[in-house]
């Protein structure tokens, strides 16, 4: 094996080869500069890809789609706003005739708890009370009060006579 012409050569040496002489290139010779023509066209329009008609309509389109939406929106919350109502109401209905049928009871329980007999047996029972043999009433309207005044005046006159 020859170490002289192996890349083991190179690694040892750690030196390359002399590279091979290269012939002198000729200089480059200065290109002619290409000619720039300025011609008018027509500008902005003549890089439209998509044409103006297609961007109106899709215009339109995008519009019209958002006021669909708007309109569901607000059909949406009339929707709820009238559900919430017709519950609210439902619910006043619902106590008005649970109120309606506690009057009822309420009347029934007082006539029932206000009965004189009621009262006289419970107290009969429950007190040992008895009902009086003798009773008095007393008017306290304008024209027993005056024809009662007329009478004690009439009584004092008598008793005064009398002494």
């Amino acid at each position: 094996m020859g170490y002289h012409t192996s890349n083991a050569a190179y690694a040892y040496d750690m030196r390359a080869a002399a590279p091979a002489p290269r012939p002198a290139a000729p200089a480059p010779a200065p290109e002619a500069r290409p000619r720039f023509d300025v011609y008018t066209g027509a500008g902005r329009e003549a890089d439209q890809v998509v044409s103006p008609v297609f961007t109106h309509v899709v215009k339109v389109f995008c519009v019209l789609a958002a006021l669909v939406f708007v309109i569901g929106l607000a059909r949406v919350g009339l929707a709820s706003l009238t559900a919430a109502e017709l519950n609210a109401n439902a619910t006043t209905s619902n106590e008005l005739s649970t109120a309606r049928d506690q009057t009822g009871d309420l009347e029934v329980m007082r006539s029932v708890y206000g009965a004189d007999s009621r009262i006289r047996d419970l107290a009969e029972d429950t007190l040992s009370m008895v009902e009086p043999k003798d009773t008095i009433t007393l008017d306290l309207s304008d024209t027993a009060a005056a024809s009662a005044d007329a009478a004690t005046g009439a009584a004092d006159g008598a008793t005064a006579a009398a002494q």
